[in-house]
């Protein structure tokens, strides 16, 4: 029997709230601490440390690789062709409209608009994840080594992350696999270790927490930077302190989803847990009309920091619901096919 883990199903939620709040983010006049933002952005790295956790404790043991691409495939390439193509859509309708749109021009602006390999900015992740899957033989092989080996590949890995950071406009699907991949490891090895580590969990909270609190003051007062760290792979740009601050906010937020479990379920954040997939697709266009909505007022009105936050935490709201609504809609009218659709 398949055993559940509860801690998991509610950080994926957060996990997914974190990913909206980061592309959520109001800064009217620039007024939004810097340290906020820096906490704010990359909840991306959540995301990665919980797939390695379900690559080892869901798949391992029964692990055939045709089949699990297949079901990657179907459920996390498919919707993102589809939500892509109806993203693309508005857009075509655009470029038509243009006087002197001719033919040449209009597979031009196609072209550099799918150039990048996503349409909608947050979809980078796919191609990126897609190859991580179809990297699944390594990492059973990762799985099987001793522990040894295990750590060191982790460490050696964690190390190159800080060194080549996210790639520009994160449309490098190599890079973002280096950088990525000690995440996933991470969370490889917490599966495997879960018991011994859940039996010192206060410590790890702590050391976690301390981890968290002194790379966003490192990256926020003693060597200021704005959110993730881009650059072209080869090149020399110091370290990436995002990269140690979101190792730490997993198991930061895997402790606070571990004491969650402590309380009356919660079926609001199991249903957001659910939907993740689907909320990940869905929220950049939602996104971009709550914002075209709350914006404009806003610029009017000069807001400081406080009104910042609350709009940044407002846009979080309305573009969850507004995506939750939405793909509820579409697992309405279409129940058999809503997987292949929208992710849920």
């Amino acid at each position: 029997m398949k055993q559940r883990y509860l801690e998991f199903d509610y950080l994926r939620g957060i996990a997914i709230l974190v990913i909206i709040l980061g592309h959520a983010v109001v800064n009217v006049d620039r007024t939004l601490p810097l340290a906020l933002q820096n906490l704010f952005a990359g909840g991306t790295a959540v995301f990665v440390f919980i797939s390695g956790f379900f690559f080892h404790s869901v798949f391992y043991r029964r692990f055939e690789y045709g089949d699990f691409m297949r079901k990657k495939v179907q459920n996390v390439l498919y919707p993102f062709l589809v939500i892509s193509l109806v993203a693309l859509l508005p857009m075509m309708q655009v470029w038509l409209g243009k006087p002197g749109m001719t033919v040449a021009k209009f597979v031009e602006n196609i072209y550099w608009q799918v150039n990048d390999g996503y349409i909608l900015y947050p979809h980078w992740y796919i191609p990126f994840v897609m190859m991580l899957f179809a990297l699944s033989p390594l990492y059973m092989l990762f799985i099987r080594a001793s522990l040894v080996a295990r750590l060191l590949l982790l460490l050696e890995f964690a190390l190159i992350a800080m060194l080549v950071h996210r790639p520009l406009g994160n449309a490098n699907v190599l890079q973002s696999l280096v950088y990525f991949t000690p995440y996933y490891l991470a969370g490889i090895l917490y599966s495997m270790h879960f018991a011994v580590l859940n039996r010192h969990h206060r410590l790890i909270f702590a050391v976690s927490l301390l981890g968290v609190s002194l790379f966003v003051v490192l990256q926020t007062l003693v060597f200021p930077h704005l959110a993730n760290y881009h650059k072209a792979a080869l090149t020399f740009n110091g370290v990436d302190l995002m990269f140690w601050q979101k190792l730490f906010l997993c198991i930061v937020l895997l402790e606070f989803a571990s004491w969650l479990t402590t309380r009356p379920e919660n079926p609001w954040l199991l249903q957001v847990s659910a939907a993740s997939f689907a909320l990940f697709f869905i929220h950049p266009m939602v996104l971009t009309q709550v914002h075209n909505l709350l914006l404009p007022g806003l610029k009017a009105m000069h807001p400081g920091a406080l009104v910042n936050l609350a709009a940044s935490l407002l846009s979080l709201v309305l573009a969850t619901a507004g995506s939750y609504a939405v793909a509820r809609l579409v697992r309405r009218l279409w129940p058999r096919h809503s997987r292949m659709l929208i992710g849920w």
